[in-house]
């Protein structure tokens, strides 16, 4: 044996240990109108080293005792005065602090009839009298074991849910605020549409907006293979590298191309994301961007069309392969002009069964929502998004990102 194996297995001796402790130092309440059964009961509870034990005669008794502490095991008996078990048994169930004790039945009514009455008022278990020692320790050690793991593994789930909801505060933080985009809006006079929603705690969607001087914008629309915590670690270390790379900003396409590289060493091996990084220079009236796989932007060039059109947003998704070469793609985005930017949750939806929205439905349904005179501005967004709620249901299978750009036609320059 190793010193490793001897350290591993001291650690688990000394899990165990402090397990048993707590199980010997378990709360026990016993409830029974007989003295000499409350007695025997606790002489077979402390020769195997049960020490916290309290009793009480009746269902009445028992709850005064309740209620200066809650139990961790609580033995009932069925026949008392005053209140019996099954009473007690339903009362301990519609209260919160008594919920989840378990209450192990002892009693010499042993009819199918009493056993099933007593099971359905939420008894947890039941051993029938005459109390047999071997039984009665091997009921309560099961039931506190059982009691003590459930304890253990909700605690771990509330601390496991508040760090995540911490790092979903974080990833929000991400995301431009209301006040930032109004912002923009008044110094470049472009209108940002925003909408972010992680599928669960977590997700892998990331986009965000850049500031880069008086009349270039910048923007990206990110989206990392999978879900949950892995994922979202993936947006961090993005976000973490954009920051330090706004002398890319201008060129999405280079932009593009070392990002590639830098996910490729870093990314788990599998693991990749689409993306499509765009700027738009107002002096110009130009957008310019480059894609990696993402789903294709919808343009609306209003001196062209009044419809949008689906563009092309092919390339290598981000990490899978290093030195890949990204093409740089221009266009004209004059005063009116309108770019929608969108995560694949907002086509990977059923319209009807079996059939999915797709791009192309999404193409009509946008430029349906754009055209409508029943709508302000400020509602098409909403309502595209009130009709993705529609068919996704309550809960998204994915993570749902919308960016919608649109050129005023104006700035503070």
């Amino acid at each position: 044996m190793t010193s490793l194996d001897i350290v591993e297995e001291n650690t688990e001796q000394r899990s165990l240990t402090g397990h048993n402790v707590k199980i010997k130092n378990a709360r026990i309440l016993v409830v029974d109108d007989s003295d000499l059964i409350r007695e025997l009961i606790g002489a077979c509870l402390m020769t195997d080293g049960y020490y916290n034990i309290c009793y009480a005669e009746n269902g009445r008794d028992a709850l005064e005792v309740i209620d200066l502490e809650t139990p961790d095991l609580i033995i009932l008996d069925l026949e008392m005065p005053v209140m019996d078990g099954f009473e007690l048994t339903k009362e301990l169930r519609s209260r919160s602090d008594t919920a989840a004790v378990p209450i192990l039945i002892q009693s010499g009514r042993d009819t199918a009839a009493d056993i099933t009455r007593a099971f359905e008022f939420g008894a947890s278990d039941m051993v029938v009298k005459p109390i047999k020692k071997f039984e009665i320790l091997a009921r309560t050690k099961v039931h506190l074991e059982h009691r003590f793991l459930v304890e253990k593994l909700t605690d771990f789930h509330d601390r496991v849910a508040n760090e995540l909801e911490q790092a979903r505060r974080l990833q929000l933080d991400i995301c431009p605020s209301e006040e930032e985009l109004n912002s923009f809006s008044d110094l470049y006079g472009i209108n940002i549409g925003w909408h972010y929603e992680p599928s669960s705690e977590l997700g892998g969607d990331i986009g965000g907006i850049y500031p880069i001087d008086e009349t270039h914008i910048a923007f990206y629309i990110a989206d990392f293979s999978g879900h949950g915590v892995a994922a979202a670690l993936n947006t961090f270390r993005m976000q973490s590298w954009l920051a330090s790379a706004a002398k890319l900003y201008t060129e999405p396409d280079k932009l593009l191309f070392h990002l590639n590289n830098f996910l490729n060493k870093n990314l788990p091996r599998g693991s990749y994301a689409t993306m499509l990084f765009g700027c738009i220079d107002i002096a110009a009236n130009t957008l310019n961007y480059a894609s990696a796989g993402t789903q294709p932007p919808l343009v609306n060039n209003s001196d062209t069309t009044d419809c949008f059109e689906l563009r092309s947003s092919h390339g290598m998704p981000l990490g899978l392969r290093e030195g890949w070469s990204y093409d740089l793609k221009s266009e004209p985005f004059n005063p009116g002009a309108k770019l929608l930017l969108y995560s694949d949750a907002l086509v990977e939806v059923e319209q009807t069964p079996g059939q999915f929205l797709g791009d192309e439905g999404l193409l009509e349904e946008v430029n349906e929502i754009w055209s409508s005179k029943d709508l302000t501005d400020k509602e098409r967004l909403p309502e595209l998004i009130r009709r993705f709620h529609i068919r996704a249901g309550k809960t998204a299978d994915d993570d749902l990102t919308i960016i919608c750009l649109e050129h005023l036609g104006f700035n503070n320059d």
